[in-house]
This record gives structure tokens, C-alpha cells and sequence, in this order.
């Protein structure tokens, strides 16, 4: 996982070009949806959002992991 400020780059989840955030499986989160995801309850009508998001980055990362695995 990245933390260090980059070239900017579109969020995954609020789709915004922002400077800093982290990259996780090769897919930035910006700063601020980090902290709201950090901070959101299972309650938060947000929640659910966060989690089909995180999917998309679970998924793609499998999916290329896959790519890279097959002879």
C-alpha cells in the first residue's frame, strides 16, 4: 500500500482527480474517501457503497494476478 503523494490520479470511489491518497492493488482512494471509509459505520447509508467499491478492487487485482499466473 502507497500512502506517499503522486501524480494525481482519479479516486475509485467518488471518481474525483485528486493529489494525495493511497493506492491499494494498484487503484487509488483519495485522502478523503480514505478517512469517510475509515470512519463509516456498518449503519452509514454510505457503508454498502464502500464495500461494492472494494470488491472492484479485490476483483481486479485477482483478475490480474490471474492473468499473470496462467501458462
Amino acid at each position: 500500500m502507497e500512502t506517499k503523494p503522486s501524480a494525481a490520479s482519479e479516486c475509485i470511489i467518488c471518481h474525483e482527480v485528486k493529489l494525495q491518497g493511497i493506492r491499494i492493488c494498484g487503484q487509488f482512494i483519495c485522502s478523503t474517501c480514505e478517512q469517510d471509509i475509515v470512519h463509516s459505520d456498518v449503519q452509514d447509508a454510505r457503508y454498502q457503497h464502500y464495500v461494492n467499491e472494494m470488491k472492484r478492487i479485490w476483483w481486479s487485482a485477482l483478475a490480474l494476478d490471474s492473468n499473470n499466473t496462467q501458462v
